[in-house]
């Protein structure tokens, strides 16, 4: 007949795996879900083993024990208590109770079931050979006095030690195993940084490529508009130098106002090809030492329309043709090819009409002999806030007031 253990778990998870560990080993099994339901069932069923939990409602391990113990028919079945034996306070209570054996939580299964084979071999009286003993425990300044038979003293520590040594076991195998994945961690980590730094490094020389691009390309760049000023100049060598120098105070201007160094870029950009559509403009006139006519002056007009209409096709990163077509525009509407006035006028266009009206009056020209600096501020100052931007006239003034900017 199969040896009958009673079981008395209040945790239903912790029974389902105690009754599926000991009846897969062959044992028959009877269910309490505490030391009540544990106590009825064990006058009924008289088992050959009791495993109890300790804490559980109605009435605890302790009581459960402690309770059987008592029994004149009950006392000789052997009682294990489940316990965590978090204190000493634990182990005297279970002692005191009658407990025979211990089984520390969390608990092995074979260790749960070595425990339970070898108290089921053993002939067990319930009272031990050498009689009880009496036992002082002095914790926290309670004295503690108690009768205990010897045999349950050594049922104890040797469950106690059997525990100690599978936590250990189990101790020893979870650094075995935590030793094992740190490794691979390490080693996948130590992969992980090789791929990222080859990434990295790939991804840095990709870079360096791109901006050795764009260096090369901004060169490019800067040499075509060059180009572009040069042919311009050669067909009218009496303003020679005049965009240079209208996209050196552009540039200068701007840096002044604060902008970015990208705005200011583009500035000096603009200011060498602002007067690109000069190209259609008959040398004659451009070179003609005395007054213009009205339309003689009507073709040089045209050059701000012609300039976009060249632009226009280029893709720049800066708004080089609005710049172009806007620069003769004039914030109380009297400029041309359009007539726009106000905000409508782009920032760059303003900066570019005063740059570009301070050297024109500044330097020679075919039909009159160079007016000077002075001249050329006093136009822009007198129509400041009409005519050109208020700001940009101020900082124009003063770059050339403190000698932060000449024309070279």
């Amino acid at each position: 007949m199969d040896k009958l253990i009673c079981i008395a778990e209040d945790s239903r998870s912790q029974a389902k795996i105690l009754h599926e560990t000991l009846t897969g080993r062959g044992y028959a099994v009877v269910l309490a879900e505490n030391g009540l339901e544990g106590l009825y069932k064990v006058n009924e069923a008289k088992p050959d083993l009791i495993i109890s939990d300790v804490e559980m409602p109605q009435m605890d391990g302790y009581e459960f024990c402690r309770t059987v113990k008592n029994d004149r028919e009950l006392k000789r079945i052997p009682f294990i208590m489940l316990t965590l034996l978090s204190s000493i306070k634990d182990v005297v209570k279970g002692l005191e109770a009658g407990a025979d054996y211990f089984i520390t939580k969390p608990y092995d299964s074979e260790v749960l079931l070595s425990t339970v084979e070898s108290v089921l071999k053993r002939e067990y009286s319930g009272n031990g050979t050498a009689g009880p003993v009496s036992v002082h425990v002095d914790y926290n300044g309670d004295m503690h006095r108690f009768e205990v038979d010897p045999q349950r003293i050594m049922n104890f520590f040797c469950s106690t030690y059997e525990n100690l040594i599978n936590q250990n076991q189990n101790l020893f195998f979870t650094k075995q195993e935590l030793k094992r994945l740190n490794n691979n961690l390490e080693e996948k980590v130590r992969e992980k940084t090789r791929f990222l730094e080859e990434e990295i490094a790939e991804r840095v020389k990709a870079e360096n490529a791109i901006k050795d691009n764009l260096v090369s390309m901004r060169k490019t760049l800067d040499g075509t508009v060059r180009a572009l000023a040069t042919t311009i100049e050669m067909r009218d060598p009496y303003t020679a130098g005049h965009q240079r120098r209208v996209a050196q105070l552009s540039r200068a201007i701007g840096r002044k106002m604060g902008f970015s160094q990208e705005f200011v870029d583009g500035l000096e950009v603009m200011g060498f090809l602002h007067d690109i559509g000069k190209i259609i403009v008959p040398a004659e006139i451009l070179s003609k030492p005395g007054v213009l006519n009205e339309f003689e002056f009507n073709i040089i007009k045209a050059h701000a329309q012609a300039g976009y209409n060249i632009l226009r096709g280029i893709e720049f990163p800066w708004p080089v043709g609005a710049a172009t077509i806007q620069h003769h525009e004039r914030l109380d509407g009297s400029g041309y090819p359009h007539g726009i006035s106000g905000d409508t006028i782009i920032m760059e266009a303003r900066i570019l009409a005063v740059a570009d009206v301070v050297e024109a009056m500044a330097t020679h020209r075919p039909y009159r002999p160079s007016l000077g600096i002075e001249i050329a501020l006093k136009e822009v100052i007198e129509n400041s806030g009409t005519r050109y931007d208020p700001n940009v006239v101020e900082v124009c003034k003063t770059l050339f007031e403190t000698k932060e900017f000449t024309f070279e």
